[in-house]
């Protein structure tokens, strides 16, 4: 186990530091997203954990909230999360999520609220952060979802997730239904998922063709491995949205357990920004006691107020 984890590490740290000149790069030649995109909740983070990652989760963690990211992991994740976005005063996404069991698979829901009134622009210029609406007008999205994942042939993960979609903007109102499909396989100490998500018929609100955010995901995650007397683990995603942008991002943990049963984390996270509203980077903190963990992520946003996210996960 350490010799495999001594190869793979510096090969993480690599993808990590292309991640950082990527992110530079994209911020001086920012492009503005074109308008006419709904489903902005189902790209906002879902997971507050993951947001402090850059929105790349940890595959490896087991919260249920990988449901909104790798349908195939669903049968390893466990418990309840929770969590509560605010983006200014002027947004509010709002995530639960919890996993079940049946004779035949693992099973999750999860629900996501997402309600933003910017003040100028148009859905879609910015779908990892707060939507930006018209003048005066709200933007309100809810998704349900239910999912399920097996293991097939005793070495690969796979699940589906089916979405209802509700999305209300300009006093119009549409529905979809969604999919998302992934596989996942772990090789030696990392775990790597491939996830299509969002794929389904696009909306009409009130004569306007709003399009939905269709992604193909590929994760990375390693496990955790000892640095002196701090736990570590490394994690990343490169994304590839509908309108053809390359999304890598990649976060970092660090825990140090005082007591047994007691754990302090920091957590820090990197992303390609390509609308140029955002900082790359993202932050965050937790503690857990037992089966209980608290969560923050922040980041900095030019216009509309910085977002601050608290979780809450029960495992």
């Amino acid at each position: 186990m350490g010799l495999r984890l001594r190869v793979v590490r510096p090969t993480l740290a690599v993808w990590l530091a292309g991640l950082a000149l990527a992110s530079g790069a994209d911020s001086a030649a920012a492009q503005t997203r074109v308008a006419g995109f709904a489903g902005l909740v189902l790209e906002a983070p879902a997971s507050v954990e993951a947001a402090a990652y850059g929105n790349a989760p940890y595959l490896l963690g087991g919260g249920a909230d990988l449901l909104f990211y790798a349908p195939a992991l669903i049968d390893r994740a466990s418990g309840m999360s929770a969590g509560l976005h605010r983006y200014g005063s002027e947004g509010t996404l709002a995530t639960l999520a919890g996993k079940g069991s049946v004779g035949l698979g693992d099973f999750a829901v999860g629900l996501q609220y997402l309600r933003y009134s910017g003040p100028v622009g148009a859905p879609g210029q910015d779908l990892q952060g707060p939507a930006v609406t018209s003048e005066g007008m709200p933007l309100t999205e809810f998704a349900a979802s239910v999912g399920y994942a097996r293991e097939l042939f005793g070495a690969i993960g796979a699940g589906i997730v089916a979405k209802y979609l509700e999305v209300q903007f300009d006093r119009g109102m549409d529905r979809a239904v969604l999919l998302d499909v992934g596989v996942a396989r772990e090789f030696g100490p990392t775990l790597v998922s491939l996830a299509a998500r969002n794929l389904g018929s696009d909306l009409d609100l009130r004569g306007r063709g709003l399009r939905i955010p269709t992604q193909l995901a590929l994760g990375l995650s390693t496990e955790r491995f000892e640095v002196g007397e701090l736990d570590m683990f490394l994690t990343s995603q490169i994304l590839r949205r509908r309108d053809g942008e390359i999304i890598p991002a990649g976060g970092v943990e660090i825990s140090y357990w005082p007591v047994q049963g007691y754990t302090f984390r920091l957590r820090a996270g990197l992303q390609r920004v390509v609308e140029d509203e955002r900082s790359p980077f993202t932050f965050g903190l937790a503690f857990t006691g037992d089966a209980l963990t608290l969560e923050y992520a922040y980041q900095s946003f030019e216009v509309g107020g910085n977002a601050h996210r608290l979780g809450l996960s029960l495992r």
